[in-house]
C-alpha cells in the first residue's frame, strides 16, 4: 500500500509543488487513522486545504451575519468594530473565492488545476492565517473581557 505522502511526492517530481510537510502542518490533510487508497491525491489534498477554508468562511459569516438563536455568535459580533468588519468582508471575500474555486475543480477533475490551486493557496496562505489570527484574538480578548464584567459584577466586596 502507498501512502499518501509517497503519491504526493512522486507528483512533486512530476509538478513544482509546495513540501508534503508544509501542507500537512497546515491543513492536516491525513485526519482519517487508517486509509486504503487514495486514487487522485492532489484532489484529496485540495479537498482538505478547502475543507479548512470553508471553516474559516463560516466562523467569518457567523461574526458578520450573528444566527439570533445562538447566544455565542451574537456576543461574538460585538467585539469588532466597523473597521474590523470591513476587513473580515474583504478576507470573506478571498475566502470565498478560493473555496468556490475548488468547488468548479471537484467539477472539472483536471490535476493540473489542482496543481496551480494548491500552489496558489499555500502562496497566500500566511497572509490569510495572519488575518485569521487576528481575528481569533479579537474574539479570546473579548471573552476575557465578558468574563472580567461578570467578575465585577458579583463582587460583593
Amino acid at each position: 500500500m502507498v501512502s499518501l505522502k509517497e503519491d504526493y511526492e512522486k507528483l512533486c517530481k512530476k509538478y513544482k509543488l509546495p513540501k508534503y510537510e508544509d501542507l500537512d502542518n497546515e491543513f492536516e490533510l491525513l485526519y482519517v487513522t487508517k486509509l486504503e487508497e487514495i486514487k487522485f491525491p492532489l484532489r484529496f489534498i485540495r479537498r482538505r486545504i478547502n475543507d479548512k477554508i470553508a471553516w474559516f468562511c463560516n466562523m467569518l459569516q457567523t461574526i458578520l451575519q450573528p444566527n439570533p438563536g445562538s447566544l455565542i455568535s451574537l456576543e461574538e459580533s460585538k467585539f469588532f468594530s466597523d473597521n474590523e468588519r470591513e476587513k473580515i468582508i474583504n478576507l470573506l471575500k478571498d475566502l470565498m473565492f478560493i473555496e468556490r474555486e475548488s468547488l468548479v475543480l471537484d467539477i472539472e477533475s483536471d490535476e493540473k488545476k489542482d496543481v496551480e490551486f494548491v500552489n496558489k493557496v499555500l502562496g497566500k496562505w500566511n497572509s490569510i492565517k495572519k488575518d485569521i489570527i487576528y481575528f481569533s484574538e479579537v474574539l479570546r480578548k473579548g471573552w476575557k473581557e465578558e468574563l472580567k464584567k461578570e467578575e465585577k459584577e458579583h463582587y460583593f466586596g
